[in-house]
């Protein structure tokens, strides 16, 4: 009887190591973790665009993202939202694939400060950076610096979990 125990027990206990382990594989697997980051990235920052657009902190919503393709829709529509979010995500996944390419072994903090630097300036180069006021400049000046900084400090932290 007691043997037979030992044995349920034993067998109970098969499942869950597996299951560690594959939890291991899946939490090594790196094109998980940049959508995973590209999501949230998405979801957090975008709702940070919205209430800084709403609050009238800065011209450009979320739906400014998909001004490329828009032609004729007005950028505060729930279409352009909903494309410009989209095209958020595209980007964010883009960006974090390069920097965890470039620095995904790096252990520098501040790496996330240049990408947020470098997202500026491309952001700049399209929305005319040399038009905008002060007031323009700071705010969008502080979300891509906190933008890059939750790429850059969330990957970093992710690749040193899985040492």
């Amino acid at each position: 009887m007691e043997a037979t125990k030992a044995r349920k027990g034993f067998r109970g206990l098969r499942p869950r190591h597996q299951e560690n382990q594959q939890q291991q594989q899946s939490s090594r697997n790196p094109s998980k973790k940049i959508l995973e980051v590209a999501f949230w990235g998405m979801v957090f920052w975008g709702i940070v665009r919205l209430m800084i657009h709403f609050l009238n902190l800065t011209p450009y919503g979320l739906g400014s993202f998909a001004r490329p393709i828009l032609s004729g829709i007005e950028e505060n529509t729930a279409a352009a939202i909903g494309l410009g979010a989209g095209f958020l995500f595209i980007e964010t996944l883009i960006v974090t694939t390069l920097f965890s390419i470039l620095f995904g072994k790096a252990r520098v903090w501040w790496s996330g400060l240049v990408l947020g630097v470098v997202m500026l300036g491309v952001a700049g180069f399209f929305f005319r950076i040399g038009n905008w006021e002060v007031d323009t400049l700071s705010t969008e000046a502080a979300w891509y610096l906190s933008y890059g900084l939750f790429i850059g400090m969330t990957l970093m932290l992710e690749e040193s979990d899985e040492e």
